[in-house]
């Protein structure tokens, strides 16, 4: 299964020369700030409405330009009739030292307004601004956000489904070297793997849980293979989980009539003496807390506790659409937490795939359960380091909210690493620590470690418990409570972490 929205996303270089055959249903222009347009915009008026009939729009457009980068409107359409561009739409440019979150935003702006035309084309020029941004890596987020923001969840409507008219976005540019093209149309076309990869990522999430088991997600995964034959997809069922001895994962399956899949997709692209990078999510595809039921309220938002298996579903797809010169390895821990006679109950103690029993003292503190046998189970590949990504407290959402996810990690640099992918794709974490007086949360007189702490640092006391399963390779933990999807009034999954995730790979750090 892919998730692509936009039928294309794509680059055209313009020169003086070809700007006359150049055609657009809708043209997006940036303005900035007192600016009287600029080169583009000029070449525009001069090719297209330079005769004496069309100096009406001439002057309209010198208008809205005008307008616009005055702050007295924020955007402006021009009608252009009779010409190969219907219409052109300026738009409020961003100060040049704001963050990347207005840049996201100004483009997400445009496929909006786009649509609200009913526009199935647009082209968006990419000016001087944008394309030398100090960001240095705008473009690819320009081509990520208008296949991610096109996304609309359909899957399940029959009477209310509506579709987006908008298909097709062309970025342009003009008068750029040989060397600037190739290198935009490169940055564009990593930028809409990364945005259907989001897509895909959001997709699951939004699928109810009846529509969204364990073994559907194994048939998706699967699925890719037949659309990139590189991926290398197998999936553990019960009984191979059972003879791997993952009681901790196993546990929390129980009170399901749903049988658990741990699902591995392998992604080489880099040398074979290249240790890989391993990406490990927590796949609760729906959880009721167990016998420790969680309150009714909202507790339809738990078809979103697979949000870290799904995130891996995205990042992987996303290597294999851009062909990337990496290693990688994805496990999807997925099982379903319900109650039941047959559920695990509070007090009861098992015995993880590590060898490390665990007293279960609350239910619905399961996905470090099956996530710490999955981190055991990842050893076997020697990685280069582990993230596992997981929809793991709400004490997260209490600290960070939806704006940033929590990191925890044993390796520094790995976590600034990580930090850093954060800040350059407008896909933001913020650190907690991991200091050993948090330790001290584990500890049970009835097994050798519990799978909660006190009361305080809920966040921080589950990275604990899962970093006892980390000991052995360079390690880091994502709390994405917060930032896998919205809640209400507009729910709905995000697509976050696979920005992070997909810079955090490529950078090859």
């Amino acid at each position: 299964m892919t998730y692509k929205v936009l039928a294309t996303v794509n680059h055209k270089s313009l020169d003086k020369k070809n700007i006359k055959q150049f055609k657009s249903g809708a043209l997006a222009v940036a303005v900035e700030k007192a600016s009287n347009g600029n080169d583009f915009v000029k070449h525009i008026k001069s090719t297209f409405f330079s005769s004496t009939k069309n100096q009406v729009i001439a002057k309209t457009i010198d208008k809205a330009v005008k307008d616009v980068s005055s702050g007295n409107i924020t955007h402006a359409w021009v009608e252009c009739p009779n010409v190969k561009i219907n219409k052109i739409l300026f738009i409020k440019q961003p100060d040049n030292k704001a963050e990347l979150r207005k840049w996201v935003e100004m483009f997400t702006r445009m496929v909006s307004l786009a649509n609200a035309h009913n526009e199935k084309e647009l082209s968006i020029h990419l000016n001087d601004s944008i394309i030398s941004n100090p960001f240095g890596n705008l473009v690819e987020v320009a081509a990520r956000t208008v296949e991610s923001s096109s996304y609309k969840f359909n899957q399940t409507k029959n009477k209310t489904a509506k579709k987006l008219p908008l298909s097709k976005v062309t970025f342009t540019s003009f008068q750029l070297s040989a060397s600037e093209s190739r290198n935009t149309s490169a940055a564009v076309k990593k930028g809409y793997a990364i945005g259907e990869g989001m897509n895909a990522t959001k997709f699951l999430g939004d699928l109810p849980a009846n529509h969204c088991t364990p073994r559907i997600i194994e048939s998706k995964a699967k699925q890719l293979k037949k659309i990139f034959p590189k991926l290398k997809i197998k999936s553990l069922n019960e009984k191979q989980l059972a003879q791997l001895k993952m009681g901790s994962y196993l546990s929390v399956a129980r009170g399901s009539i749903e049988p658990p899949r741990m699902i591995i997709i392998e992604y080489n692209g880099g040398p074979k003496n290249v240790a890989p990078v391993v990406l490990v999510g927590k796949g609760i595809t729906f959880d009721t807390g167990g016998i420790s039921l969680k309150p009714s309220g909202k507790m339809d938002e738990m078809k979103w506790d697979m949000g870290g298996a799904a995130s891996v579903f995205g990042v992987m797809q996303t290597l294999a659409r851009i062909n990337a010169k990496v290693n990688v390895i994805g496990v999807m821990a997925c099982a379903e937490n319900m109650p039941s006679s047959k559920a695990t109950k509070p007090g009861d103690v098992v015995t993880s795939m590590s060898g490390q029993t665990i007293e279960i003292l609350n239910t619905d503190a399961e996905g470090r359960l099956v996530l710490c046998d999955a981190l055991t189970y990842v050893k076997r590949y020697k990685p280069k380091y582990v993230i596992d990504i997981a929809t793991l407290t709400g004490a997260c959402v209490v600290a960070l909210g939806q704006h940033a996810s929590g990191l925890m990690s044993n390796d520094q640099k790995l976590a600034d690493n990580i930090l850093a992918a954060g800040e350059n794709t407008f896909d933001r974490a913020w650190q907690l620590p991991l200091w050993d007086e948090y330790q001290s949360c584990t500890k049970t007189n009835f097994a050798d470690l519990a799978n909660i702490g006190g009361s305080g640092a809920g966040t921080i006391t589950a990275a604990c418990f899962l970093s006892r399963f980390a000991e052995d390779f360079r390690w880091a933990h994502l709390d994405i409570a917060g930032t896998a999807w919205v809640t209400s009034p507009k729910k709905g999954s995000t697509g976050r972490p696979v920005p992070l995730l997909t810079e955090m790979v490529l950078s090859s750090k």
